[in-house]
């Protein structure tokens, strides 16, 4: 277990500041003079220190143990114009922690005798939330990445091959030329990005035969990350307006992440099972091996003391300060697989060296190295092209997921539109109130005109009888069995069958009637119905159906005798067959003539017992009308006052509709 290691650089003072800074430093302490407030650090450097102290205090112990195999990262923290790039970058006069760092990492490989060593490097910026590569200013919005292999990476980064430091510090160069930097009121070249410096060192032991292989030899693969953080800043302070604006909120944003993980990682949240919020910035996510992970890890805290920055200050001691209980586990890190790019590529290095030898090549160390770059780019981009085809299968998987989803949303809509006509349809159903009834009623149309009539020469026999019942208030039936409703015979008992095989239906045989509304409930106008009109409406009901019963029985058994005499009548087209027929005609003609005849008879009398029951319910009714109207005529007399009185009194009796007629049994 390694702790992270902290040091503190303030920056050097104004002579007027100098005398209205609350801070006192004391060896390796710094006290808030307001308050009691103190913060210990590793190592605090006052404003007259040097750079190369700070990077002798532990960077350089840090890119020792890279050659090593292990992984380190040291990167700058604090407000923006105190003096982060200064330290990370320097200058011409004043190196900063990179430059003296790379010279240091080649001396120290040139001592490695017993070792062979490939270089690496690459140089991105994180800016407004977004990686972009400074080494390819055409690769931007990269992707970040996690494998097996290599841990966390960023997908498509340019990596370029180094072998001197004076390479490495062009290349840098070059990055630095695109990395975004502007003007606010506290810096004329203010940092508006994170920059991150990588080195990727691999190293072997060496062999004595150079074209042997050996597949248990363990190449060690570690990562150098030197990071220069933008500062934190306020908008009041800066004059930070529109794309300064924006820019300063990113920064915040990725800071605060940061202090938010720093913060999780003291409390020991991760050793407990907590979440870390890593996945919250591009920054966090990048640094996590370096956060609480395998690495190596300095932080250079750098401070301004001067009294208008002492808000600033003191959060950023703050931060410093938790990050002094943050410890990391770190480790070797060795590789047993071809997966490293070394041991890919010794066996064509090699190749490439016999070729140029044998040509002899004046140039043979840079031809090399330009191969070898050559060959490492491809590789780059081989890999790119594979992530980019893997991205574009999720995201196809996401859309064709997205497809599905949306198909279900649109069967379910289809679904729902359907139910809701059919609930409509019920609904209408439900307020027509219709129903099937089942009553007494003649034989439809379309029932006799499907009777045997087709003799040659001759037309149908039989003739649809149409209804000339006469209509009324009273009644039920003339909304029921009218000349528009379609009827059909739901069931005929064929009990008794004739000598010429016809069965003669059961004359109680119903008639399906459809299509029919329930009449309305007629109101009362009558306190109560008399007794004697409701026996009245009774008999009336009883004859009616009667009546009907016995007629549609007359019209079956017409019907019935009718379709025997026509049968007759087809089965003998010759002389001696119509003398045959002749016969039959005299001997059915009396039986059929007479059962005709008391038919007639006895709808004759229906019908007049009908009439009587008519004009006897009309009298009742006219009777009962004559009285309530006398009633009313009395009620009138009565004063105004009591006539309310007595409206309103509980004794009233209460108004009811009328029954109608259709409603009773």
């Amino acid at each position: 277990m390694e702790r992270i290691n902290v040091a503190v650089r303030a920056r050097p003072l104004s002579p007027e500041d100098v005398k209205t800074s609350p801070w006192k430093i004391s060896a390796n302490s710094i006290v808030f003079s307001n308050s009691s407030t103190k913060f210990e650090f590793d190592r605090i450097f006052r404003e007259d220190c040097r750079t190369v102290d700070v990077y002798e205090s532990r960077t350089k112990a840090i890119v020792s143990a890279a050659i090593g195999g292990f992984n380190g990262t040291v990167f700058a923290y604090g407000q923006t114009n105190s003096g982060k790039t200064h330290t990370m970058r320097g200058s011409s006069v004043e190196p900063g922690v990179i430059p003296l760092a790379v010279h240091d990492l080649f001396d120290m490989i040139q001592q490695e005798i017993d070792r062979e060593f490939l270089l690496r490097m690459s140089y991105m910026e994180i800016y407004n939330e977004e990686i972009n590569d400074l080494l390819a200013p055409e690769h931007r919005k990269l992707q970040i990445h996690e494998s097996i292999e290599r841990g966390i990476f960023v997908a498509g980064l340019k990596e370029e091959i180094v072998s001197s430091p004076q390479q490495v510090l062009e290349f840098m160069e070059f990055g630095e030329a695109h990395r975004h930097i502007g003007e606010t009121n506290m810096n004329l070249h203010s940092s508006r990005s994170h920059t991150i410096f990588r080195m990727i060192i691999e190293s072997r032991d060496k062999v004595e035969d150079e074209y042997a292989e050996s597949s248990c030899d363990a190449v060690r693969v570690s990562v150098l990350n030197l990071v220069d953080l933008a500062g934190s800043e306020r908008a009041a302070k800066t004059g930070a307006e529109g794309v300064r604006l924006k820019e300063g909120s990113h920064i915040n944003k990725s800071l605060m992440t940061l202090g938010t993980v720093i913060k999780k990682l003291s409390e020991g949240a991760e050793s407990q099972g907590g979440h870390v919020p890593y996945r919250d910035s591009k920054l966090t996510r990048i640094l996590q091996p370096a956060l609480g992970g395998n690495a190596n890890t300095a932080i250079i805290c750098n401070i301004t003391l001067a009294q208008i920055h002492a808000d600033e200050t003191k959060s950023s001691l703050q931060f410093a300060s938790r990050a002094l209980r943050v410890t990391n586990c770190v480790h070797v890190n060795e590789i047993l697989t071809d997966a490293a790019l070394l041991k890919r590529q010794k066996k064509e290095i090699e190749e490439l060296r016999a070729k140029l030898q044998g040509s002899h090549s004046d140039h043979l160390g840079e031809e090399i190295l330009n191969l070898r770059n050559t060959l490492l780019q491809s590789e780059l981009e081989r890999e790119r092209i594979a992530l980019e085809l893997e991205e574009e299968k999720k995201a196809q998987a996401e859309r064709d997921k997205m497809l599905l989803v949306q198909a279900k949303k649109i069967q379910n809509l289809s679904s729902m539109v359907l139910s809701s006509n059919r609930d409509e349809v019920t609904d209408h159903r439900k307020k027509d109130k219709r129903r099937d009834t089942w009553c007494p009623g003649r034989l439809p149309e379309k029932m006799v005109n499907k009777l045997p009539s087709t003799i040659p020469g001759q037309a149908s026999a039989v003739k649809p009888v149409k209804s000339d019942r006469e209509r009324g208030p009273l009644l039920p039936f003339e909304e029921l069995v009218n000349d528009s409703t379609s009827n059909v015979i739901k069931e005929r008992d064929c009990n008794s069958v004739g000598p010429n095989g016809f069965g003669l239906p059961n004359p109680r045989s119903l008639i399906h009637v459809t299509s029919r509304k329930k009449a309305p409930a007629r109101k009362k106008s009558l306190p109560a119905e008399s007794a004697e009109l409701t026996e009245l409406r009774e008999e009336y009901e009883n004859l009616l159906i009667q009546f009907e019963t016995q007629r549609t029985r007359s019209e079956i058994e017409i019907d019935y005798l009718t379709r025997r005499l026509v049968k007759a009548n087809y089965a003998f087209d010759t002389d001696e067959k119509a003398i045959e027929l002749s016969t039959i005609e005299k001997e059915n003609e009396p039986e059929a003539s007479l059962v005709i005849k008391q038919l007639q008879e006895k709808i004759s009398m229906l019908e007049m017992e009908r009439s009587l029951s008519l004009q006897n319910l009309e009298s009742a009714t006219a009777l009962e009308t004559e009285k309530n109207m006398h009633a009313s005529n009395k009620q009138e007399e009565v004063g105004l006052h009591e006539s309310l009185d007595f409206f309103f009194s509980d004794n009233t009796p209460k108004l009811c509709s009328k029954t109608s007629l259709l409603d009773l049994p």
